[in-house]
């Protein structure tokens, strides 16, 4: 496969008219792009004085993100947004040193430490849904709070109140609209320009900053047993160099772990309610579920209904457009430096060649463990800089699934299905559902 070069006037719209649209729906604009151009683009605006990269070839991206991550430049809507939200942390502070930092993070993530909360995420969720009652809910704000439930339960090892959960989803979306209001656009905004998301943001860390540090002094003062990654910091070895810095990383992985499960949430309550059937299916195979992390991922069609639900609706649809720092040879064609890469991990998953009948809703086809594995399924990116966190990520959405179906069972509230939002997540349009006994 090859890269189809393509000049100025040869593209399907003007640059000023894609640089309009891009930000309002990137799925759709470069779902558009490979269907008019293909897998592999190389666009030359303004006589190639601008150049743009569109990669929906799962191989290529591969390539690209794998063995040329260093060409790419960082994401600085993605470090502002942090910086903003949390504070300079051991994340940013190092600066290149990140394969460092990623070695700790990897060994924070292990599987051992994140399997350790998944009873208390899956205890918060029923708790939660018992309370729901049986009548209309809104699954958007449903998903969020479950989100802030569970990812707070495996983060401070504690169960939090609806006040707080509702606190932690401010803060998040304060810090989502920042993010969006410049990673949407190619070009770097004035700062003056991001203002008001700034104000909004640091308005929403001080309300959720507090929750954080009563739950770090809580856990000293009672030295109880916590199994959060909150508590490999406060008693374990990764140790930091202050509580400012401490609070900063447990803040910033609240933050990193809620609106993108919560995303991911929706679709699942959706897919699941649009299908008793397999609801069925699901709820008999995990109501055996014991304590052990090993008997959770033993549940083979759980696992593989969230994999397919992240295949067919990623709540992070693409990278965030990056940047090249050097000319960099893929796929046997050179794109030169400064070209501006975009991927799409939403094509790649609909691409039939590595997904038969790729629009169909077919949780069996990740029975087969390989295909998750595979360059064509990436809702986490790919390469050295992908999701750190993924497998507390997966082990999230299948808590919330055995926490809903050991006792109850969903049903939509509209025959439709919902549509596609994409804020900058990919997200289900407003949709109600309801609960019922099991």
């Amino acid at each position: 496969m090859s890269f189809e070069v393509v000049n100025g006037n040869a593209f399907y719209k003007s640059l000023g008219t894609f640089l309009r649209e891009l930000s309002q729906d990137y799925v759709g604009n470069l779902a558009e792009i490979q269907r008019q151009h293909g897998d592999l683009v190389h666009w030359k605006a303004l006589k190639g004085f601008v150049n743009f990269a569109f990669i929906s070839d799962a191989a290529t991206n591969r390539e690209l993100f794998v063995r040329n991550t260093d060409a790419l430049a960082k994401s600085p809507s993605q470090i502002q947004t942090f910086l903003y939200a949390a504070g300079p942390s051991v994340a940013t502070a190092h600066g290149e040193d990140w394969r460092t930092k990623r070695k700790e993070a990897n060994s924070l993530f292990s599987r051992q430490i994140v399997e350790a909360s998944w009873p208390g995420q899956v205890s918060v969720t029923r708790d939660f849904v018992q309370n729901c009652g049986t009548g209309p809910l809104n699954a958007i704000q449903l998903s969020r709070r479950l989100a802030a439930l569970t990812s707070s339960r495996g983060i401070l090892g504690r169960a939090i109140s609806l006040e707080e959960a509702d606190t932690q989803i401010a803060f998040s979306t304060a810090a989502s609209d920042r993010f969006n209001a410049e990673s949407a656009h190619v070009f770097a905004r004035p700062h003056w320009m991001l203002a008001p998301w700034r104000r909004e943001l640091r308005r929403r860390k001080h309300e959720v900053f507090p929750i954080v540090r009563a739950a770090v002094e809580d856990l000293r003062k009672s030295n109880a047993p916590n199994d959060g990654l909150m508590n490999h910091y406060v008693n374990g070895d990764f140790i930091t160099s202050n509580d400012d810095e401490m609070l900063t990383i447990l803040v910033g992985l609240l933050m990193g772990a809620q609106d993108n499960i919560a995303s991911a949430a929706g679709w699942v309550l959706a897919y699941l309610a649009h299908h008793p059937e397999l609801q069925a299916q699901i709820g008999a195979e995990v109501q055996t579920v014991g304590a052990g992390g090993a008997d959770l991922h033993g549940c083979a069609l759980l696992r593989s209904a969230v994999m397919e639900v992240l295949r067919m609706r990623p709540p992070a649809p693409a990278n965030q457009p990056r940047i090249l720092k050097r000319p960099v040879e893929i796929a046997g064609y050179t794109l030169p430096k400064r070209t501006f890469v975009l991927n799409s991990f939403f094509n790649m998953h609909h691409n039939a060649s590595a997904f038969e009948s790729p629009k169909t809703f077919d949780p069996s086809r990740f029975l087969d463990k390989k295909l998750a594995s595979s360059a064509s399924f990436a809702p986490f990116g790919h390469g050295p800089r992908n999701c750190v966190a993924q497998g507390m990520a997966v082990q999230q959405l299948m808590a919330i699934v055995v926490g809903i179906l050991q006792d109850s069972r969903l049903s939509p509230c509209d025959s439709a299905f919902p549509g596609m939002e994409q804020n900058p997540f990919l997200t289900p349009a407003a949709f109600k559902v309801q609960f019922s006994a099991a």
